[in-house]
């Protein structure tokens, strides 16, 4: 998988696609974490929740976009290949994405995603004030990049046979 994944990134057109979707996803996913902090200072923010946790939290959210990068590489790929509708691989990146996202925030002064949604707070009312969605994050943005990278797989093959028929 990981071999198939460096092969595809090695073409600079998913390289590059790549790249800004981290780029994207990580400013995305700091503007979030600082947006109710006076100042917004991550100084601020490590004082108030912890340098252990915020570390954990800017590499969790490192983490999830290159993941989210990679993902939207192998998406471009795919769709090349093929142009149907797999649902499994979207639903998940689509879960991991926003998990991320929402798991962005200050647990004790709010998070902005869930302050749509009536619970500012909500990530101050878990065990891990919210380091264990973006955990769920990862797992489901590399479950969809596994299908994907099966998918992709599967399309190749079935590519080589049909031209040697």
């Amino acid at each position: 998988m990981i071999e198939m994944i460096f092969l595809i990134l090695k073409r600079q057109r998913y390289f590059f696609s790549a790249v800004l979707m981290a780029i994207a996803m990580l400013g995305s996913s700091y503007a979030l974490m600082v947006w109710n902090i006076t100042g917004k200072s991550l100084s601020a923010y490590a004082t108030m929740s912890g340098w252990i946790f915020t570390l954990s939290s800017l590499f969790l959210s490192l983490v999830i976009s290159l993941l989210s990068g990679i993902y939207l590489a192998l998406f471009l790929v795919r769709r090349r290949l093929v142009q149907s509708k797999d649902v499994k691989n979207k639903l998940s990146s689509a879960g991991g994405t926003a998990i991320g996202l929402f798991a962005s925030g200050c647990p004790t002064c709010g998070a902005p995603l869930f302050a749509l949604f009536g619970a500012p707070l909500a990530l101050f009312s878990l065990p891990f004030q919210g380091l264990e969605l973006k955990v769920l994050s990862i797992v489901l943005l590399w479950l969809a990049i596994y299908l994907l990278v099966e998918n992709i797989r599967k399309q190749l093959v079935c590519k080589v046979e049909s031209q040697k028929v």
